[in-house]
C-alpha cells in the first residue's frame, strides 16, 4: 500500500532540480508531484476570517501577511514502503528540502 510523503523547498529551482532527481533514481514520473507555492486571490470570505486570525497571529497583522508570502514549491512523493522514504527524503534533503 503506498502513502504519500511532502517537502517543501525555499526555492522553485531546488524542487525542479530534486524532481529530476527523483525521477533519474526510479521513481515514477506519476508519483512525483512539483507544485509552486502561490498567494490564494483574495475573496470576502477569507479577508474576513483573515483579518479575525491575523489579528490572534503573535506579531499582528504585520507578520501573518508576512507568512502568507511563501515563495518556492513542495513536492509530494508517493512511497511504497520505508526504502523508498529514506531514498527520497536523501534525495530531496540534498536539494535543502523541508519537512514542514
Amino acid at each position: 500500500m503506498s502513502r504519500t510523503i511532502h517537502r517543501n523547498f525555499e526555492q522553485v529551482a531546488d524542487a525542479e532540480s530534486a524532481r529530476s532527481a527523483l525521477l533519474s533514481s526510479g521513481f515514477p514520473q506519476s508519483s512525483v508531484k512539483l507544485t509552486k507555492h502561490t498567494t490564494p486571490a483574495p475573496n470576502v470570505a477569507t479577508s474576513t476570517v483573515g483579518n479575525l486570525l491575523d489579528s490572534l497571529t503573535p506579531g499582528g497583522p504585520a507578520a501573518a501577511a508576512a507568512a502568507r508570502q511563501r515563495s518556492g514549491a513542495m513536492l509530494t512523493v508517493d512511497i511504497y514502503d520505508d526504502d523508498d522514504q529514506d531514498k527520497a527524503d536523501s534525495i530531496m534533503g540534498g536539494y535543502g528540502a523541508k519537512d514542514t
